[in-house]
């Protein structure tokens, strides 16, 4: 008995003690929580000293969203989510900074920097110009500058580079992954139904290769944003016409018959000032500006500051984002939901204090019906009296070209891709490929020529392919009606600058597609001057945070995914499986340039 209640008493014991541990590490995870949760509610008060200096380092892809959907770091730890920062933060900080008095320079760490939009670029180097005319110095640092830390460093007054970093300008250029022969081999026919001459975006899964035509066409808008990138560079850097072009083009001899570095290269064409490591850029910037790095007030702190409107008055002009593939139903962190868009625009024109609204579009296009409904809810807020301007960020093609016939008025950036007016459908079939790799064979009967049309596995009926082609013929009219009837053109003139051609927004002005050039600051002034405010504040619309299930779903496609998903994410096959057969749409292959 003793024996028995010995080893009762040594289980309860070893229970009671993994009970206290069980408690124990569920009282410390609740409390951690909560301290986390108090710590982002109230975070601590932070003061700008007098006579700092502002460090801003733009991280990963700029972006033209608002940054209120952007996925916390954390997630992207579990996910393929790249690095983002928001645009309208950056450009808000550099002009808030520029009227501060409290601070007296900009020390610009552009070594995270991966990718921007040339409309971007030029809205943000707009902003240090401005942040320079007030006086203030600007000194631009990186171990490595790739064509967009470049140009944004060509703003500031002092260029360093570490020495064995270089100068990266490859240029612009399109290249896409023809799949027509890997899939004809696989047995998958894709039929493409397309109305617009350069309406190419189906021609990757239909092709072998670029057609001479198109090669030409895409080189005359490339040639149009890479003559504005070196334009400005060659400014901002005092250059000589004709200097960066050279340097580029003697880039290699410099390397490989002078024996230079790539750093070195880059001093000889003026491209960067000088050469220092991080310990020399320390006593550099002590002596410029009276601080080192690890003394300057960081962007993340001063952005905290920041509110999300400014000059307060009785009516309010909201700046709204849309970044994305258009498509119907709800928005995700990166892409446009009609329904989730139409309903901001109806709760911002339902109080009665807006008086305009300013639609700031990134974005390929997508869904024509989509593009149709936002395009609608904006007429119909028109017709309430609120004023609508539309602001074209880095693509604003198809699609979202589709979306800015409902403005008043259309501004863009010089550096803008845009137009791509035209529409497509894409059918994709597999019954040559299930029956004669597997064996599979679909058959059966149906009331109608369109029983079993809507299978993968039937092949397409001289009925359908029919209707398919009117349905995007129709549309593509419809779209030509509207830009038409917007732009206050004759027919006959706008067919040529559609047939799904792309512009940048320099030419997109010129041809009349697009009323004029500017920052969204500009389009917001004309927002202002549309609507005839004279008492008003300027809101930045702030998108709700990323909900669990957009986390969720990020971790499922980025974290989880297998070789098979990426294999198709690569070559794009998983997204010609994503088109809805029989839906028509207005989408550019630059969606996501």
């Amino acid at each position: 008995m003793r024996k028995k209640k010995g080893r009762r008493n040594i289980f309860s014991v070893l229970f009671s003690s993994m009970d206290f541990v069980r408690r124990l590490v569920l009282n410390l995870v609740f409390w951690t929580v909560v301290v986390l949760a108090v710590i982002a509610f109230f975070p601590p008060v932070f003061t700008v000293p007098d006579e700092s200096v502002l460090r801003l380092q733009p991280a990963g892809i700029i972006v033209e969203r608002n940054d209120g959907s952007e996925i916390p770091d954390w997630v992207r730890e579990f996910t393929s989510s790249p690095l983002e920062s928001s645009l309208l933060t950056i450009s808000r900080t550099i002009r808030t900074a520029a009227d501060d008095r409290r601070i007296t320079a900009l020390y610009l760490d552009l070594s995270s920097i991966q990718y921007a939009s040339l409309a971007s670029l030029q809205e943000l180097e707009g902003d240090l110009q401005y942040f320079k005319s007030r006086g203030k110095k600007i000194i631009a640092w990186s171990p490595y500058y790739n064509l967009y830390g470049a140009y944004l460093a060509s703003a500031a007054d002092h260029v360093y580079i570490d020495p064995m970093g270089m100068v990266h300008l490859p240029g612009y250029s399109v290249y896409r992954t023809y799949m027509g022969d890997a899939l004809d081999e696989w047995m998958i026919d894709v039929s493409y139904f397309h109305a617009g001459e350069f309406k190419s975006y189906g021609d990757g899964y239909v092709s072998s290769s670029m057609s001479p035509a198109m090669k030409e066409e895409n080189l005359r808008w490339l040639n149009s944003l890479w003559d504005q990138y070196v334009g400005k560079m060659s400014e901002n850097r005092g250059l000589a016409e004709g200097d960066l072009s050279r340097w580029i083009d003697t880039y290699a001899s410099l390397i490989s018959d002078e024996g230079l570095s790539e750093a070195e290269a880059a001093v000889r064409g003026n491209l960067v000032d000088a050469l220092m490591t991080e310990e020399e850029l320390d006593r550099e910037l002590v002596k410029l500006c009276g601080v080192k790095t690890a003394d300057m007030v960081q962007d993340y702190d001063y952005i905290s500051q920041i509110g999300s409107s400014y000059m307060p008055g009785e009516k309010r002009v909201v700046v709204l984002t849309a970044s994305g593939t258009i498509h119907s139903g709800e928005s995700s962190a990166s892409s446009i939901g009609s329904a989730t868009l139409c309903s901001i625009l109806d709760s911002i024109a339902s109080d009665r204090s807006t008086g305009a609204i300013v639609l700031r579009l990134d974005t390929g296009g997508g869904s024509a019906f989509a593009s149709e409904q936002i395009r609608r809810k904006l007429t119909e807020i028109r017709r309430q009296g609120i004023r609508i301007v539309a602001s074209m960020g880095g693509v604003t093609a198809s699609g979202g070209y589709w979306i800015t016939t409902a403005a008043d008025e259309v501004w863009t950036a010089p550096g803008t891709i845009t137009g791509s007016i035209g529409v497509f459908s894409i059918i994709p079939r597999i019954n040559r490929l299930a029956e004669e790799k597997f064996g599979l064979r679909s058959d059966g009967v149906g009331t109608t020529w369109m029983g079993g049309q809507e299978r993968l596995d039937q092949p397409l009926n001289y009925r359908s392919r029919s209707v398919y082609q009117s349905s995007v013929d129709q549309t593509y009219n419809q779209f030509l009606s509207l830009v038409s009837e917007s732009r206050g053109m004759n027919p006959e003139d706008l067919k040529p600058l559609a047939e799904g051609r792309i512009w940048s927004g320099r030419e997109a002005v010129a041809v009349g597609l697009a009323d004029a050039e500017g920052t969204l600051g500009d389009a917001v002034e004309a927002a202002v001057r549309l609507a005839g405010l004279d008492d008003y504040s300027i809101e930045y619309y702030r998108e709700a945070p990323v909900r669990p299930g957009d986390i969720m779903s990020s971790i499922r496609s980025g974290g989880i995914t297998g070789g098979v998903d990426f294999l198709f994410s690569m070559t794009g096959t998983s997204e010609l499986f994503s088109f809805e057969p029989g839906r028509v749409y207005a989408l550019s292959f630059l969606n996501e340039w």
